[in-house]
Protein backbone atom coordinates (compact mmCIF):
# COMPACT_ATOMS: atom_id res chain seq x y z
CA UNK A 1 0.00 0.00 0.00
CA UNK A 2 1.34 3.41 -1.04
CA UNK A 3 4.74 1.78 -1.54
CA UNK A 4 5.20 1.55 2.24
CA UNK A 5 6.27 -1.53 4.17
CA UNK A 6 7.02 -0.08 7.60
CA UNK A 7 5.66 3.01 9.35
CA UNK A 8 7.04 4.36 12.60
CA UNK A 9 5.00 6.71 14.78
CA UNK A 10 6.90 9.00 17.13
CA UNK A 11 4.58 10.16 19.92
CA UNK A 12 1.77 7.63 19.98
CA UNK A 13 -1.14 9.50 21.56
CA UNK A 14 -4.55 10.38 20.16
CA UNK A 15 -3.29 11.57 16.76
CA UNK A 16 -0.54 8.99 16.32
CA UNK A 17 -2.75 6.12 17.43
CA UNK A 18 -5.62 7.27 15.21
CA UNK A 19 -3.21 7.52 12.28
CA UNK A 20 -2.22 3.89 12.80
CA UNK A 21 -5.85 2.74 13.07
CA UNK A 22 -6.88 4.72 9.99
CA UNK A 23 -4.06 3.15 7.98
CA UNK A 24 -5.12 -0.34 9.04
CA UNK A 25 -8.72 0.46 8.08
CA UNK A 26 -7.45 1.59 4.68
CA UNK A 27 -5.78 -1.78 4.14
CA UNK A 28 -2.17 -1.18 5.18
CA UNK A 29 -0.74 -4.63 5.92
CA UNK A 30 2.84 -3.68 6.70
CA UNK A 31 4.53 -3.19 10.04
CA UNK A 32 3.66 -0.27 12.34
CA UNK A 33 5.94 0.59 15.24
CA UNK A 34 5.86 3.38 17.81
CA UNK A 35 8.30 5.19 20.06
CA UNK A 36 8.52 8.36 22.12
CA UNK A 37 7.66 8.37 25.79
CA UNK A 38 7.08 5.21 27.79
CA UNK A 39 3.35 4.79 28.25
CA UNK A 40 1.97 5.51 24.76
CA UNK A 41 3.95 3.02 22.63
CA UNK A 42 3.54 0.17 25.12
CA UNK A 43 -0.18 0.78 25.53
CA UNK A 44 -0.58 1.01 21.75
CA UNK A 45 1.13 -2.36 21.37
CA UNK A 46 -1.00 -3.93 24.10
CA UNK A 47 -4.16 -2.72 22.37
CA UNK A 48 -3.04 -3.92 18.96
CA UNK A 49 -2.82 -0.41 17.52
CA UNK A 50 0.83 -0.92 16.58
CA UNK A 51 2.85 -4.09 16.10
CA UNK A 52 5.85 -3.24 18.23
CA UNK A 53 7.81 -0.60 20.10
CA UNK A 54 10.49 1.01 17.91
CA UNK A 55 13.86 0.85 19.64
CA UNK A 56 16.33 1.77 16.89
CA UNK A 57 16.45 5.49 17.72
CA UNK A 58 17.09 4.81 21.41
CA UNK A 59 19.97 2.51 20.42
CA UNK A 60 21.46 5.11 18.08
CA UNK A 61 20.73 2.97 15.04
CA UNK A 62 19.16 3.81 11.68
CA UNK A 63 15.41 3.35 11.57
CA UNK A 64 14.31 1.23 8.62
CA UNK A 65 10.81 2.72 8.33
CA UNK A 66 9.62 4.00 4.97
CA UNK A 67 7.44 6.63 6.65
CA UNK A 68 8.12 8.28 10.01
CA UNK A 69 5.12 10.10 11.48
CA UNK A 70 5.98 12.65 14.17
CA UNK A 71 2.89 13.09 16.36
CA UNK A 72 4.52 14.50 19.49
CA UNK A 73 3.94 18.07 20.77
CA UNK A 74 5.72 20.72 18.71
CA UNK A 75 8.69 20.97 21.06
CA UNK A 76 9.08 17.20 21.00
CA UNK A 77 8.94 17.16 17.19
CA UNK A 78 11.67 19.78 16.96
CA UNK A 79 13.84 18.01 19.55
CA UNK A 80 13.41 14.69 17.75
CA UNK A 81 14.39 16.17 14.40
CA UNK A 82 17.51 17.76 15.86
CA UNK A 83 18.59 14.70 17.80
CA UNK A 84 17.42 11.82 15.60
CA UNK A 85 16.77 13.35 12.17
CA UNK A 86 19.93 11.84 10.75
CA UNK A 87 19.00 8.28 11.74
CA UNK A 88 16.59 7.58 8.90
CA UNK A 89 17.20 5.37 5.92
CA UNK A 90 17.77 6.76 2.40
CA UNK A 91 14.46 7.26 0.63
CA UNK A 92 12.48 7.59 3.86
CA UNK A 93 9.67 10.11 4.06
CA UNK A 94 9.29 12.03 7.33
CA UNK A 95 6.19 14.02 8.19
CA UNK A 96 4.65 15.53 11.30
CA UNK A 97 1.28 16.50 12.75
CA UNK A 98 2.27 19.71 14.54
CA UNK A 99 0.02 22.76 14.75
CA UNK A 100 2.67 25.13 13.37
CA UNK A 101 4.82 24.52 10.36
CA UNK A 102 7.48 27.15 9.61
CA UNK A 103 9.95 26.36 12.40
CA UNK A 104 9.42 22.61 12.11
CA UNK A 105 10.11 22.71 8.36
CA UNK A 106 13.24 24.82 8.92
CA UNK A 107 14.61 22.41 11.50
CA UNK A 108 13.77 19.41 9.31
CA UNK A 109 15.59 20.91 6.34
CA UNK A 110 18.77 21.18 8.41
CA UNK A 111 18.47 17.86 10.26
CA UNK A 112 17.28 15.32 7.71
CA UNK A 113 19.76 13.81 5.20
CA UNK A 114 19.39 14.78 1.55
CA UNK A 115 18.66 11.15 0.73
CA UNK A 116 15.41 11.41 2.74
CA UNK A 117 12.46 13.81 2.45
CA UNK A 118 10.27 15.86 4.77
CA UNK A 119 6.74 17.14 4.21
CA UNK A 120 5.09 19.04 7.04
CA UNK A 121 1.55 18.09 7.95
CA UNK A 122 -1.27 19.35 10.15
CA UNK A 123 -4.52 17.36 10.37
CA UNK A 124 -7.36 19.67 11.39
CA UNK A 125 -8.82 17.01 13.64
CA UNK A 126 -8.76 16.22 17.32
CA UNK A 127 -10.76 15.54 20.44
CA UNK A 128 -11.26 16.87 23.92
CA UNK A 129 -9.55 13.68 25.08
CA UNK A 130 -5.83 12.95 24.96
CA UNK A 131 -3.96 9.65 24.92
CA UNK A 132 -3.74 6.64 22.67
CA UNK A 133 -6.61 4.96 24.53
CA UNK A 134 -8.93 7.45 22.79
CA UNK A 135 -7.54 6.76 19.31
CA UNK A 136 -10.08 5.90 16.64
CA UNK A 137 -9.89 5.04 12.96
CA UNK A 138 -12.40 7.68 11.83
CA UNK A 139 -10.75 10.68 13.52
CA UNK A 140 -9.56 12.15 10.20
CA UNK A 141 -12.66 11.39 8.13
CA UNK A 142 -13.58 14.50 6.14
CA UNK A 143 -11.01 16.64 7.96
CA UNK A 144 -8.78 19.07 6.10
CA UNK A 145 -5.18 17.87 6.22
CA UNK A 146 -2.71 20.68 5.56
CA UNK A 147 0.49 19.65 3.80
CA UNK A 148 3.14 22.34 4.05
CA UNK A 149 6.43 21.80 2.27
CA UNK A 150 9.44 24.05 1.98
CA UNK A 151 10.31 25.36 -1.51
CA UNK A 152 12.13 22.75 -3.57
CA UNK A 153 10.30 19.75 -2.14
CA UNK A 154 9.92 17.13 -4.85
CA UNK A 155 6.47 16.80 -6.35
CA UNK A 156 6.72 13.03 -5.89
CA UNK A 157 7.06 13.39 -2.12
CA UNK A 158 4.10 15.76 -1.96
CA UNK A 159 2.19 13.22 -4.00
CA UNK A 160 3.07 10.44 -1.56
CA UNK A 161 1.85 12.43 1.43
CA UNK A 162 -1.28 13.48 -0.44
CA UNK A 163 -2.03 9.80 -1.05
CA UNK A 164 -1.43 8.99 2.63
CA UNK A 165 -3.78 11.78 3.76
CA UNK A 166 -6.47 10.57 1.37
CA UNK A 167 -6.01 6.97 2.52
CA UNK A 168 -6.86 7.88 6.12
CA UNK A 169 -10.02 9.67 5.01
CA UNK A 170 -8.76 13.27 5.13
CA UNK A 171 -8.90 16.04 2.51
CA UNK A 172 -5.34 17.18 1.73
CA UNK A 173 -4.71 20.88 1.24
CA UNK A 174 -1.33 22.01 -0.10
CA UNK A 175 0.08 25.21 1.35
CA UNK A 176 3.37 26.83 2.37
CA UNK A 177 4.70 26.83 5.96
CA UNK A 178 4.43 30.58 6.58
CA UNK A 179 1.03 30.84 4.91
CA UNK A 180 -0.20 27.94 7.05
CA UNK A 181 1.01 29.61 10.24
CA UNK A 182 -0.64 32.92 9.38
CA UNK A 183 -3.93 31.14 8.71
CA UNK A 184 -3.99 28.99 11.86
CA UNK A 185 -3.10 32.01 14.00
CA UNK A 186 -6.33 33.55 12.76
CA UNK A 187 -8.68 30.56 12.93
CA UNK A 188 -7.19 28.48 15.74
CA UNK A 189 -4.59 30.17 17.91
CA UNK A 190 -6.35 33.49 18.55
CA UNK A 191 -9.70 31.76 19.24
CA UNK A 192 -7.94 29.63 21.85
CA UNK A 193 -6.43 32.69 23.55
CA UNK A 194 -9.75 34.53 23.41
CA UNK A 195 -11.61 31.57 24.95
CA UNK A 196 -9.01 31.38 27.73
CA UNK A 197 -9.29 35.12 28.34
CA UNK A 198 -13.09 34.98 28.50
CA UNK A 199 -13.04 32.10 30.95
CA UNK A 200 -10.48 33.89 33.13
CA UNK A 201 -12.71 36.98 33.03
CA UNK A 202 -15.25 35.09 35.12
CA UNK A 203 -13.25 35.81 38.24
CA UNK A 204 -12.33 38.66 40.54
CA UNK A 205 -11.38 41.84 38.76
CA UNK A 206 -11.79 45.64 38.76
CA UNK A 207 -15.42 46.62 39.12
CA UNK A 208 -16.57 43.06 39.92
CA UNK A 209 -17.46 41.95 43.41
CA UNK A 210 -17.37 38.36 44.59
CA UNK A 211 -21.18 38.42 44.57
CA UNK A 212 -21.20 39.57 40.94
CA UNK A 213 -18.87 36.75 39.96
CA UNK A 214 -20.88 34.13 41.83
CA UNK A 215 -24.10 35.31 40.20
CA UNK A 216 -22.49 35.26 36.75
CA UNK A 217 -21.25 31.73 37.33
CA UNK A 218 -24.74 30.58 38.28
CA UNK A 219 -26.30 32.30 35.26
CA UNK A 220 -23.73 31.01 32.75
CA UNK A 221 -25.45 28.67 30.32
CA UNK A 222 -24.92 27.17 26.87
CA UNK A 223 -23.70 30.33 25.16
CA UNK A 224 -20.89 30.88 27.66
CA UNK A 225 -20.04 27.18 27.68
CA UNK A 226 -19.81 27.01 23.88
CA UNK A 227 -17.77 30.20 23.64
CA UNK A 228 -15.27 29.09 26.27
CA UNK A 229 -15.07 25.39 25.38
CA UNK A 230 -11.44 25.75 24.32
CA UNK A 231 -10.48 27.19 27.70
CA UNK A 232 -9.90 23.68 29.02
CA UNK A 233 -6.87 23.20 26.74
CA UNK A 234 -3.50 22.38 28.25
CA UNK A 235 -0.82 25.08 28.52
CA UNK A 236 1.72 22.31 27.98
CA UNK A 237 0.48 22.03 24.38
CA UNK A 238 -0.16 25.72 23.76
CA UNK A 239 3.19 26.85 25.11
CA UNK A 240 4.92 25.39 22.04
CA UNK A 241 2.32 26.88 19.71
CA UNK A 242 2.81 30.36 21.16
CA UNK A 243 6.59 30.00 21.01
CA UNK A 244 6.67 28.88 17.37
CA UNK A 245 3.96 31.16 15.98
CA UNK A 246 4.45 34.30 18.05
CA UNK A 247 4.64 36.90 15.22
CA UNK A 248 1.46 35.74 13.48
CA UNK A 249 -0.48 35.37 16.73
CA UNK A 250 0.54 38.90 17.75
CA UNK A 251 -0.56 40.28 14.37
CA UNK A 252 -3.97 38.60 14.53
CA UNK A 253 -4.45 39.59 18.17
CA UNK A 254 -3.65 43.18 17.18
CA UNK A 255 -6.38 43.12 14.54
CA UNK A 256 -8.84 41.70 17.06
CA UNK A 257 -7.93 44.30 19.68
CA UNK A 258 -8.41 47.09 17.12
CA UNK A 259 -11.83 45.69 16.30
CA UNK A 260 -12.82 45.40 19.96
CA UNK A 261 -11.64 48.94 20.64
CA UNK A 262 -13.74 50.21 17.74
CA UNK A 263 -16.72 48.28 19.11
CA UNK A 264 -16.17 49.74 22.59
CA UNK A 265 -16.03 53.25 21.17
CA UNK A 266 -19.19 52.64 19.13
CA UNK A 267 -21.04 51.58 22.28
CA UNK A 268 -19.67 54.51 24.26
CA UNK A 269 -20.92 56.96 21.63
CA UNK A 270 -24.16 55.03 21.09
CA UNK A 271 -23.26 54.42 17.46
CA UNK A 272 -25.49 51.38 17.15
CA UNK A 273 -25.27 51.49 13.36
CA UNK A 274 -21.60 50.49 13.72
CA UNK A 275 -22.59 47.65 16.03
CA UNK A 276 -25.23 46.55 13.53
CA UNK A 277 -22.59 46.62 10.77
CA UNK A 278 -20.39 44.33 12.86
CA UNK A 279 -23.19 41.80 13.27
CA UNK A 280 -24.02 41.93 9.55
CA UNK A 281 -20.38 41.45 8.58
CA UNK A 282 -20.09 38.53 11.01
CA UNK A 283 -23.27 36.96 9.62
CA UNK A 284 -21.86 37.20 6.07
CA UNK A 285 -18.51 35.67 7.03
CA UNK A 286 -20.24 32.82 8.86
CA UNK A 287 -22.52 32.14 5.89
CA UNK A 288 -19.56 32.23 3.48
CA UNK A 289 -17.65 29.76 5.65
CA UNK A 290 -20.59 27.36 5.85
CA UNK A 291 -21.13 27.53 2.11
CA UNK A 292 -17.47 26.80 1.49
CA UNK A 293 -17.55 23.83 3.85
CA UNK A 294 -20.65 22.42 2.16
CA UNK A 295 -19.00 22.72 -1.27
CA UNK A 296 -15.91 20.93 0.03
CA UNK A 297 -17.94 18.06 1.48
CA UNK A 298 -19.87 17.74 -1.79
CA UNK A 299 -16.54 16.86 -3.44
CA UNK A 300 -16.03 13.83 -1.18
Amino acid sequence: MLGLNQITIVGCGLIGGSFALALRRAGFAGKITACGGTRGPKLARERGIVDDVEETFARGETCRADLIYLAAPIGGIIDFLRQQGGRVRPGALITDAGSTKAEICQVAAAAIPKEASFVGGHPMAGSEHAGVEYARADLFDGAVYALAAAPGTAAAELGRMTAVAEAIGARPLLTEPEAHDRAVALISHVPQLVASSLAALLGDGPGRSRQDVELAQRLAAGGWRDTTRLAGSSWGVWRDICLTNQPHIIASLGDLIDGLQALKEALETRDYNAVRDLFEAANRRQAEHRATRYREFDKL
